[in-house]
C-alpha cells in the first residue's frame, strides 16, 4: 500500500484534473497524461495509451474510469477510491452550484460569454487529446500495422459520422477485427 504523502498527492493531483475537466473525458486527456507520465511518473506513455483505450472503452465516465485504475495501481483499493472521489469532487460541485442558481443567471451575458469561452477551450482540448492519441497508436508500428490501424479508424469514423453507428458496436467490431488480423499474422508490432 502506498505511504500517506503519495496517497494526498494522488487525491490533490485527481481534485485538480476534476476541476479542470471541460468538455467530458477526452478533453482532459493532455491533463492526465501531463500530471500521471510526464509529473508524477505513475505510468509509461505506453500504460498510459493502453489506459485511455481501456477508460473510454469501459462503462462509465473516462475521467472517473481512468482514476479509478491509477488510484488502483499507485495506492490499491484505498487509492483508488481516494483518486475516483477526488475526480468527481469539483464537477458535483459546480453542478450543484450551478443547478441552484441557472434559472436566475443562465440568461446573463457574463455567464454566457464565460461558458463560449470555454466551448472554444474544449475544442483545443479535444483536438490536442486527438492528436496525443494518434501520435502514441502510431509510435513504433510496422508499416502494414500502421495501415490496418488506420482502416480500422477510418471506418469507424465513416460508421458513426455519416450512418450514427452505435459506437458500443463499433468497439466491439474493432476489438473482434484486431483479433482475427492477430490470429492471421497482420500486425506488426
Amino acid at each position: 500500500m502506498a505511504d500517506l504523502a503519495t496517497l494526498f498527492s494522488l487525491f490533490i493531483t485527481f481534485l485538480k484534473i476534476g476541476a479542470v475537466m471541460f468538455g467530458g473525458g477526452q478533453a482532459m486527456i493532455p491533463i492526465l497524461r501531463y500530471e500521471v507520465v510526464v509529473r508524477n511518473n505513475w505510468l509509461s506513455e505506453e500504460e498510459f495509451l493502453d489506459l485511455v483505450a481501456i477508460a473510454e472503452s469501459t462503462p462509465g465516465p473516462v475521467a472517473v474510469n481512468a482514476a479509478t485504475y491509477i488510484g488502483y495501481k499507485i495506492g490499491g483499493v484505498l487509492g483508488s477510491a481516494i483518486a475516483t472521489i477526488a475526480v468527481v469532487t469539483p464537477a458535483f460541485a459546480v453542478i450543484l452550484s450551478i443547478a441552484i442558481a441557472l434559472q436566475k443567471f443562465y440568461e446573463n451575458y457574463i455567464v454566457r460569454s464565460i461558458l463560449n469561452g470555454i466551448r472554444g477551450a474544449v475544442i483545443g482540448l479535444f483536438t490536442a487529446a486527438l492528436i496525443t492519441v494518434v501520435k502514441g497508436v502510431y509510435k513504433g508500428l510496422q508499416p502494414v500495422s500502421a495501415t490496418m490501424t488506420t482502416l480500422i479508424a477510418i471506418t469507424v469514423l465513416i460508421s458513426i459520422v455519416m450512418f450514427d453507428v452505435d459506437p458500443i458496436l463499433l468497439i466491439i467490431a474493432s476489438a473482434i477485427a484486431g483479433l482475427i488480423l492477430g490470429l492471421l499474422g497482420v500486425w506488426r508490432i
